[in-house]
């Protein structure tokens, strides 16, 4: 039985012994990297697994063995694995700060088993002063916990900088680093701080996070500690209802209760809000079937798909370089003239500027609506300005019309 039955510990591999080891694990975290020569199809997948002693060590399944182990593997599961093979952890950058991987090959058995003795995402937390004091094995990852006390506005003007959340997170000694979200994470924590807007103090923990150094103009080195590698393998938590949690919070207010002047306050949840994460909790979603019962005046979220830009409308205008309204067009005697409704405008002189005003069609699963999209938001998707476009559409039409005034003789042959 699987209750009498020996199992190998991780720390009890041995590189040096032929016999296979018997292991009961369970998957903490699991992640597939697609194949290049076809998208659709994983080339591997990677999992952190943690034994009953809370040891953990990466493994891997290769492409040819995916088909034999994936429906035994999924974050959580707990498994038993007989006749592994132990091989050479090279990568640059590790997961876990082990030289060694599992590989689950063709002679590998999986099954699935209930019992295991071990906690449920087994946390490993570093301390504050390890990273601080570089006391750590550098092309790894480390889980921390600790308290919001700052959130850095992002001016960031490049899209991918903008999809960042940087805070100075401090531990119950006073000791601070710096939290960099990326990608998902962002909007994890976007969407908890809408939903908890008015929660007290933001208690948060980065499993499987990145360290970085860099040395900041007061010529001070700093600890940044980010998610790590893209999107697939850090786990981030917020106040969830988490023992570590839990225990740090009470620790937490037992510090603040007493007046301990080396713990730095925290801020609360709604601090933590972005101007996106405002306009979405200030703003009311509606189905496109229920604008029309809308009777005043109010600013509305819907979430539909374009099916169409409606082709019979222009797609710019001309606006002015100031306001961006659009201009009154006159013929002067040195030909086209522009004139904005503004006085000031006029006064400043007007520069006319093409603007998009895309009109499209969006539907939900309630109805269709027409909306059009203004230069701001039509930039964003297009990544050019409408000058730009107009300005390659003409250029377009000028090498087609001397191409075909090059070949007449062709055509007229033909």
């Amino acid at each position: 039985s699987v209750e009498d039955q020996k199992f190998t510990m991780f720390n009890e591999i041995d590189v040096l012994k032929t016999s296979p080891s018997t292991l009961k694990v369970r998957v903490l975290r699991m992640w597939s990297i697609k194949d290049n020569k076809n998208v659709n199809e994983d080339f591997l997948i990677e999992m952190v697994l943690m034994d009953e002693n809370e040891n953990r060590i990466q493994a891997t399944v290769y492409k040819q063995n995916i088909y034999r182990f994936k429906r035994f593997l999924k974050e959580s599961s707990t498994l038993t694995i007989v006749n592994l093979s132990v091989g050479l952890n090279g990568s640059n950058y590790r997961v876990i700060d082990c030289p060694n991987k599992l590989v689950l090959g063709p002679n590998t058995h999986v099954n699935s088993c209930q019992e295991f003795d071990g906690r449920l995402f087994g946390f490993k937390m570093i301390s504050f002063e390890s990273l601080i004091n570089k006391d750590i094995f550098l092309k790894s990852t480390v889980d921390i916990i600790g308290h919001v006390v700052h959130v850095f506005k992002n001016n960031a003007s490049n899209v991918k900088d903008k999809n960042k959340r940087t805070m100075e997170i401090c531990d119950l000694r006073g000791n601070c680093v710096y939290l960099i979200l990326w990608d998902h994470y962002v909007s994890e924590l976007s969407k908890y701080v809408i939903e908890h807007f008015d929660e007290g103090h933001a208690i948060v923990i980065l499993q499987f996070g990145r360290v970085k150094y860099y040395t900041g103009s007061d010529g001070k080195e700093k600890v940044y500690v980010s998610n790590s590698f893209g999107s697939n393998v850090s786990r981030f938590f917020i106040n969830d209802y988490l023992f570590e949690i839990e225990e740090y919070k009470n620790s937490l207010v037992d510090l603040l209760n007493a007046n301990d002047v080396s713990i730095r306050k925290p801020i609360p949840v709604k601090m933590l809000s972005s101007v996106d994460d405002e306009f979405l909790r200030a703003t009311d979603f509606f189905n496109i079937g229920d604008i029309c019962t809308i009777i005043s005046p109010k600013s509305i979220i819907i979430l539909g798909t374009i099916k169409a830009i409606c082709p019979d409308t222009e797609w710019y205008y001309i606006g002015c370089n100031t306001c961006s309204r659009k201009l009154m067009e006159n013929n002067g005697e040195g030909g086209k003239e522009y004139e904005c409704k503004t006085v000031r405008c006029n006064v400043l002189g007007v520069i006319p500027t093409p603007r998009f005003k895309i009109k499209i069609r969006v539907q939900d699963s309630t109805g269709v609506v027409s909306l059009t999209l203004f230069d701001r938001d039509a930039k964003m998707l297009t990544k050019k300005t409408a000058k730009e476009l107009i300005d390659s559409q003409n250029e377009v039409c000028l090498q087609v019309k001397y191409f075909f005034n090059c070949n007449s003789h062709l055509y007229k042959r033909w």
